[in-house]
């Protein structure tokens, strides 16, 4: 989320949540016998309020090194290091990466409603790749 996003948060009363966690992978290379995760999760999810109604959104997001994992290495070279791309995903997409139970932040995904993903599409298909905040679709 952005300064706006907790600016405004904090003006209309709204909580924000925000968790965060690699996905791990057994392709991830190795540096002094431990795993470098290659990609990681995130979810943001806060709540509106229209009159007595609070609703529950939530937006997923991967950050992730690239398609090409860089091969296992030898334990005293370290990994390569490499910008990474961040993409908008559908929350279902994070559940299938990670094996984690998110159902209620599944069901209330912003980006998951949107016409242009459909169920049984190529996961990488269904991603964004953003460039700066304005591309996130709340």
């Amino acid at each position: 989320m952005t300064t706006g996003g907790s600016c405004q948060a904090r003006t209309n009363g709204n909580r924000i949540s925000v968790f965060t966690a690699p996905v791990l992978s057994i392709q991830d290379p190795t540096y002094r016998g431990v795993k470098i995760p290659q990609a990681f999760w995130k979810i943001a999810a806060w709540t509106t309020t229209t009159g007595d109604s609070t609703v529950l959104h939530a937006a997923g997001f991967v950050l992730d090194l690239g398609t090409v994992r860089a091969p296992a290495l030898i334990d005293s070279t370290p990994p390569p290091l490499g910008p990474y791309r961040t993409y908008q995903v559908p929350i279902v997409d994070i559940i299938d990466l990670t094996g984690l139970n998110l159902t209620a932040l599944s069901k209330a995904d912003v980006y998951a409603q949107a016409p242009a993903i459909r169920e049984g599409t190529d996961r990488r298909q269904r991603w964004v790749k953003l460039i700066d905040t304005a591309g996130i679709q709340l």
